[in-house]
């Protein structure tokens, strides 16, 4: 299947648009490298939760995150909440709100049927790069960190897909997936930061029996940050609509991104509906307490780490 490359303006912005028979990605280098769009053509639907203003709205370097345009597809690099590098040459250095390189200019190379983006660190020093192509109805990352630096780098990477939702989604996780542990802060569902419950049936923090691989409709549900407790050798998730049939389903490699944490977003916060499925290097949202508890990557002195995420579309 024979995909194409163009190029042209997406919300007020220069865009690069990946296309075959069953997908069309639109990437915005200049907004994080972000991809800020991806349409599954036989049903004309798009998979991105999408802003609803005409233009992106720019984020400055070192904003929150919810200051910026909030749509799309991210990358959190080098740690997802705000926090302080932990030790080694950069102990104290304060990492911004979901890391620094969705809130820079990536620069961008188009090569035959792929795009290769880049990025420099701000306050550390590496080199983030990613090659996008499509093959059939799935769409390829490849990522590349090099280390600038001669000293060893401990990190956080995530994936941040806001996939638009119904009350017909659901999460589908691997069957060895039990337990997951609540990173958020909203009081109403998970409990206390650091709760873990069974998956994917629990109990709601009312007593209430509550099946956590369901969404609510808008307007009816809260927020939740969790992770799956350990790792998912695996390397795989899904979303999945039981109406449409589609599914949207994520493969990661386990030995470089051996964490999944999960965002789910049912109209509680600023009113969007979506879910981000985050495969990660890390756990626990901030990069402190992930080298705490062992549950970070590390990248030797000027070393270079490289890992492949894959997005598959299909209908059942």
């Amino acid at each position: 299947m024979r995909s194409k490359i163009d190029q042209g303006i997406y919300r007020g912005a220069r865009a690069v648009v990946l296309e075959n028979a069953l997908l069309k990605v639109t990437l915005v280098p200049g907004m994080g490298g972000k991809i800020a769009s991806i349409i599954y053509k036989p049903l004309d639907s798009e998979l991105l939760w999408q802003n609803s203003l005409e233009k992106f709205v720019e984020s400055e370097y070192d904003s929150p995150f919810s200051d910026g345009d909030m749509s799309g597809m991210d990358d959190m690099f080098p740690t997802i909440d705000e926090c302080f590098y932990p030790d080694g040459p950069w102990k104290g250095t304060r990492l911004p709100d979901h890391g620094e390189v969705w809130a820079l200019p990536w620069a961008s190379h188009i090569h035959g049927t792929a795009v290769t983006l880049s990025v420099f660190g701000v306050r550390i020093p590496y080199r983030l790069s990613k090659i996008v192509s499509l093959s059939e109805g799935k769409l390829d990352l490849r990522y590349s960190l090099k280390n600038l630096s001669p000293f060893d780098f401990k990190f956080i990477w995530a994936l941040h897909p806001l996939f638009k939702v119904d009350e017909f989604t659901r999460i589908v996780l691997p069957e060895s997936v039990k337990r997951v542990i609540n990173v958020g802060n909203s009081p109403l569902r998970l409990g206390a930061y650091g709760s873990t419950h069974s998956w994917p049936i629990t109990k709601h923090s009312s007593g209430e029996i509550y099946d956590m691989s369901r969404i609510l409709p808008p307007g009816k549900g809260n927020y939740d940050k969790y992770y799956v407790q350990g790792s998912v050798p695996e390397g795989r998730c899904a979303l999945y609509n039981e109406r449409s049939g589609m599914e949207i389903g994520l493969t990661f490699s386990p030995e470089k991104v051996p964490f999944l944490g999960m965002w789910i977003n049912e109209g509680a916060y600023h009113a969007q509906y979506n879910v981000a499925p985050e495969p990660c290097t890390g756990a626990f949202d901030r990069v402190d307490i992930a080298a705490q508890w062992g549950a970070v990557s590390t990248i030797p002195a000027m070393d270079t780490y490289e890992w492949q995420i894959g997005m598959d579309v299909k209908q059942r």
